[in-house]
């Protein structure tokens, strides 16, 4: 075993006496290189294998070895300094087998770029004896030792290695160091960078502030709200490499005051921008009297920030959970739409932020249902039908969490075999479909893969396609990355674009999934985001997948085992619809679920169907379930 420590043995020369171990050693050897001896005869019980000087003197940095019981050979480290050396074991005071070998002359090459920017990171081409100890490094100039970056070139594959510049402009040198020995240096400079950030002066609580942004984008480099003067990263914060151009999206606190927005690379601040976090309102609108299980309308104002919404809780009753009713706001959709509950009452609306701040209040009562109600079952055939111009995309998660067991069986086969399944029954060949996976092929990676690209589902090559996937251990997980690639993914398709993500986590790449949805659905209201939540026993975490699903006009389905997920994956290919009677809003409803109860009389089923509005009738009767089937 090679140590460090060195134990000088001085006060006497050590003269060879009888040769009880015949020593081979290669005839010359590098310098810092592995010496590699053989020998022969006695097994040494005890000493160790010496190198001295050709008269056998012990010296400082000679190396050394221990025999450990296994074959008849060792590697010890030859000296720095080429010449002739000797090497022998010492044991009982006494050398034996002194056998001499020289040291050669080793050297080494540097080319850096001329100039960098701070904290940049910058390759390097290298020659050199790439012993295991060699490092190439960054110093001041004329430096003896590595100040900065550095990195082993044992670890290079390609003649080159990856330093990062430091954070000061100026003249620095990489130097190529065997042990103690400087072999190489280049020096190179370091210039200053630009950055700047533009954000508006106010921006409501709890909203997203918008920032423009420049700057060098180096690897790390983080865009952040702080408290004014900070030089240090705040909690909230993303990296501008994850951005779309060069805007991006910050979610600020509730508490009013100011803060600053800084960009951050390494722990230098290259620009900052100051803004004023200011009061948010909001307004409610809805009937006096609801009837009690049927939906309703809510005419809204406010911040529609993330996971804002409007609650319905007994009259007197905090604004806290258990709801009577809920949903999320979204941004674009002024009215929205609530189930009342099926108790008669008094209750009042809220509207919440996502920290539980109310904005705004009304009151209403919920009046029992005229008389005895009948049920509706809207069905849809067990293998879908969709129409010429609708795509199914999925979205799976295969980073290192799904490699988690549930039961006997990994979260990812699990996964595999409920998508396998959806192939075999649900959705028929020639369907337009995608898959796009991430976390199966880099570790620490936020990559997403388009693994099959748009086109008529052929279920026996996705099948295969799907078998061959593996989650990733330490793998991360990209939601918005992946999100923000469904557009392009799904380029071309003029009827409904169905999108399933499958996730068992958060977002670990620093996206704003909410954002990338919200920018999807712009593009039209032909685009569904469901979102299957496999595994997720995270209450905080829940709401904001549901309230995800909400901005997408998709659904959030909770999936904690595999029959769930196996159902949940279904139901988000089902058809959602809403119900009219006299071109009222009543109800609404995804075809699949259990039976909506309404009162008798005459309805109209809306939903849309290949991109087009379509319409069924229905009557209803006391005590009775119409079943209808769509499309």
């Amino acid at each position: 075993m090679r140590t460090f420590l060195s134990i000088l043995i001085v006060g006497f020369f050590l003269q060879p006496v009888g040769l009880v171990a015949e020593i081979t050693a290669p005839e010359t050897v590098p310098a810092g290189g592995a010496l590699e001896i053989t020998w022969s005869g006695e097994k040494p019980e005890s000493g160790r294998f010496q190198v001295v000087t050709e008269t056998g003197e012990t010296f400082k940095g000679g190396g050394y070895g221990y025999w450990k019981g296994k074959g008849k050979s060792i590697k010890i480290a030859a000296p720095l300094t080429p010449g002739t050396y000797g090497v022998a074991l010492a044991q009982d005071g006494k050398l034996e087998g002194l056998k001499t070998f020289k040291v050669t002359a080793v050297t080494a090459t540097l080319d850096p770029p001329e100039s960098v920017e701070i904290n940049a990171q910058f390759k390097v081409a290298w020659t050199g004896p790439t012993h295991s100890s060699d490092y190439i490094g960054i110093t001041e100039v004329g430096g003896l030792r590595r100040t900065g970056s550095y990195t082993y070139p044992g670890n290079s594959k390609d003649g080159t290695v990856i330093l990062t510049a430091p954070l000061k402009p100026g003249t620095y040198e990489v130097i190529y160091v065997m042990k103690t020995e400087i072999l190489a240096r280049e020096s190179f400079t370091v210039g200053g960078t630009i950055a700047s950030l533009k954000t508006p002066e106010t921006v409501q609580a709890g909203g997203d502030l918008e920032v423009i942004w420049q700057g060098p984008n180096n690897n790390g480099d983080t865009v952040s709200i702080v408290q004014p003067g900070s030089d240090k990263r705040g909690v909230i914060y993303t990296f501008p490499g994850n951005s779309t151009g060069n805007r991006l999206a910050l979610t600020v606190p509730e508490t009013l005051g100011d803060l600053e927005v800084i960009y951050l690379t390494g722990s230098k601040v290259l620009a900052r921008v100051p803004f004023k976090v200011i009061e948010v309102s909001a307004t409610l609108e809805a009937p006096e009297e609801v009837v009690a299980t049927l939906a309703f309308e809510i005419s809204w104002t406010g911040p529609a920030n993330h996971q804002d919404r409007i609650i319905m809780v007994p009259k007197g009753s905090e604004a806290k959970r258990p709801f009577a009713a809920l949903i999320y706001v979204v941004r674009e959709e002024p009215l929205a739409t609530m189930a009342a509950p099926t108790k008669p009452g008094d209750y009042t609306l809220h509207y919440l932020t996502r920290k539980g701040k109310v904005l705004a209040s009304r009151a209403l009562k919920v009046t029992p249902a005229p008389s005895d109600p009948g049920f509706l079952k809207v069905v849809s055939p067990e293998s879908k039908s969709f129409g010429e111009n609708t795509a199914v995309e999925l979205i799976l998660d295969a980073s290192g969490s799904m490699l988690k067991r549930q039961g006997e069986r990994r979260r990812i086969e699990i996964a595999k075999d409920t998508i396998l399944g959806l192939l075999n029954e649900v959705i028929p060949d020639g369907t337009g479909f995608a898959m796009r996976v991430f976390g199966h092929k880099e570790a620490d990676s936020c990559r997403t893969d388009l693994e099959i690209p748009l086109g008529p589902l052929d279920s026996a090559a996705a099948k295969l396609k799907v078998a061959g996937i593996n989650a990733k251990n330490l793998a991360k997980t990209p939601i918005a990355a992946s999100l923000a690639k469904v557009s392009s993914d799904l380029s071309g398709v003029t009827g409904e674009r169905i999108v399933i993500l499958v996730t068992d986590g958060e977002e670990t790449c620093e996206g704003d999934p909410g954002l990338a949805i919200r920018e999807l659905r712009s593009e039209g209201s032909d685009i569904r985001v469901n979102i299957v939540g496999y595994s997720i026993d995270d209450a905080e975490l829940i709401e904001t997948f549901q309230s995800w699903a909400a901005v997408g006009g998709g659904q959030y389905l909770n999936a904690p085992d595999a029959d769930q997920l196996a159902k949940a994956m279904r139901t988000a290919l089902e058809i959602p619809f809403e119900v009219f009677a006299d071109d009222k809003f009543t109800a609404s409803g995804i075809s699949g679920e259990k039976g909506l109860q309404l009162p008798a009389g005459d309805y109209q089923i809306r939903y849309r169907f290949d991109g087009q509005e379509m319409t069924k009738a229905v009557t209803i009767q006391s005590n009775t379930e119409a079943s209808l089937l769509l499309p």
